[in-house]
């Protein structure tokens, strides 16, 4: 009875020696994941709007995954979790594709982040489009580019793969003669509303 006992404490033990370290290597990789993270925000200034949800993302697989490998270090049966989890992603996947533009903006955003054809603060264009602009946030489905006059275009992330992509050599002078361009025709635009009043007015009195 007492070598009985002995050898259950002795692989108790074991289970719980490897289920520690297990744990210590989950954090140690979460260490890293996160100082990637940091590192991609700092380099290159995605908002915090896209990485929150990633962070999320990948923190929960760590435990998921640090969780299942400590169940089976005690010889616990997961084949049937892990049947779950298969059938799980088979459904999000058949949702994914029902929603295609939208499972394409969202890769064509984890290519923006590791190819970097532009960055936060970029300014940017896309050929035979009218879109010409600043780069002031990305998030999973959209790009918003703000023109020099202040008026924002929401830009799918997939167009920046389908069409030619401008990086203009002298962002400043054009962004410059953008505003000068949106002045000039303030006048214009103004003169051509009062002389729309004045036409509405006569329109209007008696004869």
């Amino acid at each position: 009875m007492s070598y009985w006992t002995e050898f259950e404490w002795g692989r108790f033990l074991g289970d719980a020696l490897a289920s520690i370290l297990i744990i210590v290597g989950a954090l140690a990789f979460w260490l890293v994941v996160s100082r990637s993270f940091r590192a991609l925000e700092s380099k290159s200034r995605v908002s915090q709007t896209l990485l929150l949800p990633l962070k999320l993302i990948a923190r929960y697989a760590v435990v998921l995954i640090a969780l299942l490998l400590c169940l089976t270090a005690y010889g616990i049966p997961i084949g049937s979790f892990w049947t779950l989890v298969s059938t799980t992603i088979g459904l999000v996947a058949i949702g994914f594709v029902a929603v295609w533009s939208v499972l394409s903006n969202i890769s064509a955003t984890f290519l923006i982040l590791l190819v970097q054809p532009f960055k936060m603060g970029d300014y940017v264009a896309i050929v035979g489009e009218e879109v010409m602009g600043r780069v002031v946030d990305i998030n999973f489905l959209f790009t918003t580019v703000r023109k020099g006059s202040g008026d924002t275009y929401k830009v799918p992330n997939n167009q920046f793969f389908q069409k030619c992509l401008l990086r203009p050599a002298d962002a400043a002078k054009l962004e410059g003669e953008e505003k000068s361009e949106e002045k000039a025709t303030e006048p214009e635009h103004a003169q051509a509303n009062l002389e729309g009043i004045d036409e509405r007015k006569s329109a209007t009195s008696p004869a």
